[in-house]
């Protein structure tokens, strides 16, 4: 093969290099590398986990605080007598109300309790991201 011949090839290829290169950036900023899509499939099924593990964590903190029991049952304070019927149905329902927001605030706090012992118990990983 003469000379000129081999150096018109290598121009050739040298061409589709540049056009394969060129091609390929405009492609790598558009798309995602297969590496990239590999470590973020990784990252997602390791939050997937743990979130499995604080579920599974949070649901036998659960068991294990209604197996301990319920609120303490309270003394019910003596009904007023008023002549005037709504307001007896006032006092009522305001005393209703009273208990079922102090039900909810202890069982609010026995939640908080639970979650703050979980993290003390687990160590409170850190995640990668």
């Amino acid at each position: 093969m003469p000379l000129s011949w081999r150096l018109m090839m290598r121009l050739r290829v040298l061409g589709l290099s540049r056009l394969r290169r060129a091609l390929l950036s405009r492609l790598d900023s558009r798309y995602i590398t297969k590496s990239d899509h590999r470590r973020d499939l990784k990252d997602a099924l390791w939050e997937v986990q743990m979130l499995r593990r604080e579920v599974v964590a949070l649901r036998n903190e659960v068991d294990r605080l209604r197996r301990t029991g319920g609120a303490p049952v309270k003394a019910t304070p003596e009904p007023r007598v008023t002549a005037d019927p709504k307001a007896a149905e006032a006092y009522r329902l305001a005393t209703e109300t009273a208990e079922a927001v102090d039900t909810l605030l202890q069982n609010e706090m026995r939640i908080w309790q639970a979650i703050d012992d979980l993290s003390a118990r687990m160590g409170a990983p850190t995640r990668a991201r």
